[in-house]
């Protein structure tokens, strides 16, 4: 918004009398030395606020960084004449009382009489820019890029103490964008982000009536003052210029809309008519007076070939868009008609009501296809997607999807209060509701979550700017206390690193001695493999022992029987010896008689003594054999008390066996 420096001096009063018709007022002998009172400080040629320069007629036609401010012939369009008149926030002078009516008389005198420059000057023509004309095509696709807005001010017309119900709900078909209107203004909105894209002014009053052009490159808005005035104005959605401004109606506009082509705006409202109006001059086309009551809905075809139009007696018509003769007459619904929606190929028309229901009509035959009871007790709302969706919502504070036979898809989003307007966005992923406590919420369109919510009633730049100073001033206390954290952090984190390395160090020392310890072990081991080896080979030499003991004791056993059983031989040699002693003795008296069997005999006995020497002989080696073994069987015994002392010690010393 365009802000202009004012110094409280004296007026240049210039008389403007209307008996004298050939006073032209120029810039040069009039406007200029106001100009140069109030507006130079800051307006001047040594200092531009906003690219505004008024020191020069040139610079003070071309405007500032938000475009032209003065428009030839048209007051209401010229931005400088509305902050001045104190028609749009903030007036100026700020924080000043208005300018002497003089002065505003001379400056709108200057604006109606073509912005002369000089006593010799042309007037300039009446510069309101034209309305792009735009062929309709089969989904009225633009041809470049979506308008979205760019550089439009942010500025509020005017921001209540509360928050009112918002007056009027609309999305854009092609562009992330929704437009909210509240007394003086439209908000627009990105659905995605949620960010507050710029803010149109509405002087006239409210904007009852919002929609956007079927390629989304226009806003129109239709509004105004309750028994006073009803307009409608369409505003250029990429830079929120005013284009064109049309109707004179006594009260409000409650219901408009403009075709597909830009070339027709029809708008209604309590006065019971329907008036079209061709955007190029804005000059009337037609008027129809068939309703009974207040007009409360209108819209054209997507195609442009027909005009529907509604009203709060159960009023529904269906008219040439050219002409204005009647097409149809659909009837059906019994209470007030809230809305109307097009099906993007022209072929069904969507109504809802206060009688609960929401009516689709086939408009070849004007013939009713379907009809249910959407809403409970009253439908305000019901709105076509591209794809055929329709979204709807009623007193029931309740926001419902249905697919496009009428069949119901989901509860999609729930108000606080009854609902005023449902829209899709331009994707069909996001629904757009407001209510009448003044909450408008945007609504994922699958799931129902709430995903954002848009203000009707945006804070000004100055409070944003207390909000915003507030923030850095509670982010600075949070940096200095973030800082201070971070402080003792870093003491902490000293501390750690030095009880780290302390650990390290201990870490490394037990590391140290874990290397010695396995080292050690390693040692160990390598002696306990030795020990076990030599166990093994123990175990294997007391086996071995163990089978000679009992191969010896075995041997030792046989021995001891042949022993005895030489000794028996010995004893039954000796008892032979005995007895042949005992004979020879017997004999000896017979040995004279027996000497021929002596001799004999002798041989026998020497034969009997070598016989006995050689048995006396082998039990002196049997003896000795049995000494052998008594001496290998005590080595083993010796052997085995040494194999069950060192196991004695082995457990004694924790040695594993």
């Amino acid at each position: 918004m365009i802000l202009l420096a004012w110094f409280l001096n004296e007026p240049v009063i210039v008389s403007v009398n209307a008996e004298e018709p050939a006073t032209k007022i120029t810039y040069a002998d009039h406007v200029q030395p106001i100009f140069r009172q109030h507006c130079f400080a800051c307006h001047g040629a040594e200092q531009k606020k906003n690219d505004l320069a008024l020191h020069t007629y040139a610079s003070a036609i071309a405007g500032g960084a938000s475009g032209e401010v003065l428009l030839a012939g048209d007051t209401t369009s010229s931005h400088l004449w509305l902050l001045v008149n104190h028609e749009l926030e903030p007036a100026m002078p700020p924080g000043g009382a208005k300018l002497p009516q003089a002065e505003l008389d001379v400056i709108q005198a200057w604006i109606e009489g073509g912005l002369l420059e000089k006593g010799d000057s042309v007037a300039r023509k009446p510069s309101k820019p034209a309305v792009a004309a735009f062929t309709p095509t089969a989904d009225n696709r633009p041809a470049g890029e979506p308008a979205m807005p760019a550089g439009v001010l942010r500025e509020p017309v005017i921001h209540a103490p509360n928050r009112g119900a918002p007056t009027a709900l609309a999305t854009s078909p092609w562009a992330p964008l929704a437009a909210i209107g509240s007394a003086y203004q439209i908000s627009l909105y990105n659905t995605d982000s949620g960010e507050l894209l710029g803010v149109l002014p509405f002087v006239e009053g409210s904007p009852y009536s919002l929609r956007f052009s079927r390629d989304g490159s226009m806003l129109l808005a239709g509004g105004g003052r309750s028994a006073s005035l009803g307009v409608v104005a369409l505003f250029d959605v990429k830079s929120g210029r005013r284009l064109t401004t049309v109707g004179d109606e006594l009260d409000a506009v409650l219901a408009a809309d403009v075709r597909a082509d830009h070339a027709l705006i029809a708008l209604g409202g309590p006065r019971k008519a329907v008036r079209v109006y061709k955007v190029s001059d804005g000059s009337l086309a037609y008027e129809i007076t068939k309703h009974t009551d207040w007009v409360t809905a209108i819209e054209f075809s997507p195609d442009g070939k027909l005009l529907a139009t509604a009203d709060r007696s159960t009023g529904l018509l269906l008219w040439d868009a050219e002409t204005g003769r009647e097409r149809g007459d659909l009837r059906g619904h019994t209470e007030q008609i809230n809305a109307l929606s097009w099906r993007g190929d022209s072929a069904v028309l969507a109504s809802t009501s206060e009688d609960d229901t929401v009516r689709l009509w086939k408009v070849a035959d004007s013939t009713q296809i379907k009809s249910w009871s959407a809403h409970i007790p009253g439908s305000n709302s019901v709105h076509f997607a591209r794809d055929g969706q329709i979204v709807s919502a009623g007193r029931d504070a309740v926001v419902k999807t249905w697919k496009d036979d009428g069949t119901a898809i989901r509860d999609a989003g729930k108000l606080e209060d009854l609902a005023l307007a449902a829209r899709f966005t331009h994707d069909a992923k996001r629904i757009v509701a407001a209510d009448w406590k003044g909450n408008v919420r945007v609504f994922d369109a699958e799931s129902g979550a709430e995903v954002a919510t848009l203000d009707p009633n945006p804070p000004t730049i100055d409070a944003r700017l207390v909000a915003t100073e507030s923030e850095v001033n509670a982010l600075r206390a949070g940096s200095q206390q973030a800082q201070e954290q971070l402080a003792t952090a870093q003491q902490q984190v000293a501390a750690a690193e030095s009880a780290l390395e302390a650990a390290r160090k201990e870490a490394a020392a037990k590391t140290q001695s874990q290397a010695e310890m396995a080292a050690n072990l390693g040692t160990a081991e390598e002696r306990l493999a030795s020990v076990a080896k030599e166990k093994a080979a123990l175990a294997e030499a007391a086996g071995k022992n163990a089978a000679e003991m009992a191969a010896a004791k075995e041997e030792l056993a046989a021995a001891e029987a042949a022993v005895k059983a030489k000794q028996a031989e010995r004893d039954e040699a000796k008892a032979g010896v005995t007895k042949q002693e005992t004979f020879v003795q017997e004999l000896a008296a017979q040995l004279a008689a027996l000497q021929a069997s002596l001799d004999e005999a002798q041989a026998s006995l020497t034969a009997m003594v070598a016989a006995h020497a050689t048995k006396e002989q082998e039990a002196a080696d049997a003896d000795a054999k049995v000494g052998e073994l008594q001496g290998k069987a005590a080595e083993l015994e010796r052997r085995q008390a040494e194999l069950e002392e060192i196991g004695k010690l082995r457990e004694q010393f924790g040695v594993s066996k």
